[in-house]
């Protein structure tokens, strides 16, 4: 049981020191529009290369599991490679983001972009964590 909690206070506290540096970053760069501009192109670039990382792990997983399963599965997996495609294809537009016309409304629209493809990214996560849960409790 003290293991379960220590994992658990472990997670939190990364989650709030999680939150804490995405919010200071965004009150950092937010009256700045090309450092914006900027720190949302490194973390989509590196939101892609955890999904692509996490999508190939997924994968090599898939390959050891029997046609039985697959087949029992595969609504699940098909709802994970939907959201991992669309959370690429997020990711992606932030680099055409640059040549939207400079509207009163583009910091606002900056900062939804930045929240969605930041929700997206834990909804990758929590599938991914699922799926894999999925795939090794049926050899355990």
């Amino acid at each position: 049981m003290f293991n379960f909690l220590q994992n658990i206070w472990t997670i939190f506290t990364l989650i709030i020191i999680t939150l804490l540096i995405i919010d200071n970053s965004l009150a950092g760069t937010i009256n700045d529009s090309a450092n914006f501009f900027e720190l949302m192109k490194e973390s989509s670039k590196l939101n892609v290369s955890v999904a692509l990382g996490l999508g190939a792990l997924v994968i090599a997983c898939l390959i050891f599991q029997n046609k039985s399963d697959l087949k029992s599965n595969r609504s699940k997996y098909s709802d994970y490679i939907g959201i991992m495609f669309t959370f690429i294809l997020l990711n992606l537009g932030v680099f055409y983001l640059s040549y939207f016309p400079k509207l009163a409304v583009y910091k606002g629209v900056l900062i939804i972009y930045f929240v969605l493809t930041m929700a997206g990214f834990t909804s990758l996560l929590f599938s991914t964590s699922r799926i894999l849960c999925t795939i090794f409790n049926k050899h355990s």
